[in-house]
């Protein structure tokens, strides 16, 4: 059964986007005339769906990663579970989904320069077999790095 959302959870789940730490007693108090029990609930409700995960994610460039990558792989029949599992092994990979269309494997990755990227993709990434063809972007500007999203006013 999908759970259902109203807007008491759009709004905790908006204070949450803003500071995943955020106590619920704030939460109460901006969303207003809200018992903090209930907002207690209302969180772990949410979380133990499924339907929200409280995460926290590194800054790549704060840690000396001045490279970001994203890389598009094909990989032989019958290997893509298998090399995207090869993959999340990967302490510099933090993105790896299978996908339909002109590749099989979309993933991310972060270096500390171009000769490391080089490095890893030539060594690390083309070692894994399987993989039959890899297309690398590196990444100059982010727009948006978030691990937050809003629920649709309309869900399925």
């Amino acid at each position: 059964m999908r759970p259902t959302v109203d807007d008491l959870d759009r709004a905790v789940l908006g204070c949450l986007n803003e500071d995943a730490r955020m106590p619920c007693a704030e939460i109460a108090r901006r969303v207003g005339q809200v018992p903090v029990r209930t907002v207690r609930n209302r969180v772990r409700k949410l979380v133990d769906s499924g339907s929200v995960s409280i995460c926290a994610g590194a800054v790549p460039e704060a840690l000396g990663f001045g490279i970001r990558a994203d890389i598009v792989i094909d990989v032989a029949p019958g290997k893509m579970n298998e090399v995207a599992e090869r993959l999340c092994e990967l302490d510099q990979v933090c993105y790896v989904a299978l996908s339909t269309g002109d590749f099989d494997i979309s993933a991310a990755f972060v270096a500390t320069d171009v000769d490391a990227l080089h490095t890893f993709v030539s060594e690390t990434i083309h070692s894994i077999p399987g993989i039959d063809r890899t297309r690398v972007n590196v990444i100059t500007k982010v727009f948006k790095r978030s691990c937050s999203w809003n629920f649709p006013e309309e869900l399925p």
